[in-house]
Parts: C-alpha cells; structure tokens; sequence
C-alpha cells in the first residue's frame, strides 16, 4: 500500500522539480532541425571569441587566460565536409598569435571534429542572442563551452544567457575576454 503512493509521490516530486528548471536542454543543433542548404553556411565568416566556462578547479580555462582579444574566421576548406577557422589572437604582451583549426564534418549531424584531434566533439548551440553561437568542446581532457559573436561587444543579457547555459551545464568557472587592446589583423 505504501509503495505505490510512495512512487506517486515521487513521480509528482519529479514533475515539480523539472517544472522549476530554468535549464533547457533542446538548444543543441540537430541536424533533424537545421536546413541543410544553409548549415554550415550561416556560420561562415567573422567571429569575435567573448567568453568560456569549464568546471571549477579544471585546467580547461588557462589556455585563454593569456589572451586580450580573439577573431576568428571561419571558410569552407577547399576540401568538401571541412571547415577552416582561422584566427588572429592578441595576448596580453600584444603580440599576436595566428591559429588555424579545421573541423570535419559529419554527414547528417552538426557535432564537429577538430582534424588532429579525433578525440575532440564539438558540438554547436543556439541561443537567444542574434548573432551568437554556443560550441560545446569535449575530450578525454577538455569539457568547455565557448561563446562567440559577430560583434565585438553583446548586450547584457545576451552574457547573462551564456552564463546560465554554463550554470546548467555545471560549468562554474566563467572567463570573459577582455578585449582591451587592439584586434590583430585577421588573414581572411
């Protein structure tokens, strides 16, 4: 008598809690959701790297520690199902620092893979804020979100978004790049 009313329980528990949840899980690209004739076209082109969570006592943050500013840019390889992000990173000394990544794509999905690293997923997220995306890095070593931008600068709530996408997740450290010096000249 007491087991199914203890379930019952439970089951309204359950029902309350998620209720309460400012959490939403439905924000990753899936590509039974996305356009294929534009995926991964709306993400060509210029992006300013604004911020990055990762979990409290990782090391998964110190990489960017050193960085004053970033701009990417991302092109289609000349090689078909790649992508090349090209960056030009400004570090705190103000030198600057040219990077090239490029990402393999996976027919019929939007998780990325970094070429190099085949351990690494990279998985993308949309958000509220018109002209952000949320990737999501994970590896044996790496679990991270990174916020970008096509501006340099978003608006208050576009951050505060980011900064709840990391909460939900359990990231508690959040690094924002500061963006204090000038833009190194991006190869585009």
């Amino acid at each position: 008598m007491y087991n199914p009313a203890w379930r019952f329980f439970l089951y309204l528990y359950g029902l309350a809690i998620d209720s309460l949840t400012v959490c939403d899980s439905s924000d990753q690209l899936s590509a039974a959701h996305i356009n294929r004739t534009q995926f991964p076209l709306q993400y060509m082109g210029r992006w300013h790297f604004l911020a990055a969570a990762a979990h409290h006592g990782s090391q998964d943050l110190e990489i960017f520690k050193v960085m004053d500013n970033a701009r990417f840019n991302v092109q289609e390889s000349t090689e078909r199902e790649k992508l090349e992000f090209t960056a030009s990173i400004r570090v705190m000394d103000g030198s600057c620092v040219p990077r090239l990544w490029v990402y393999l794509l996976n027919e019929g999905s939007t998780e990325l893979r970094t070429k190099g690293h085949p351990d690494r997923l990279t998985e993308l997220f949309s958000c509220h804020c018109p002209d952000c995306i949320i990737l999501k890095e994970t590896d044996n070593s790496t679990n991270r979100l990174l916020l970008y931008s096509r501006t340099p600068q978003l608006e208050e709530d576009c951050m505060d978004e980011f900064k709840r996408k990391s909460d939900c997740e359990g990231y508690k450290n959040i690094l924002l790049i500061p963006q204090t010096l000038e833009y190194c000249h991006l190869n585009e």
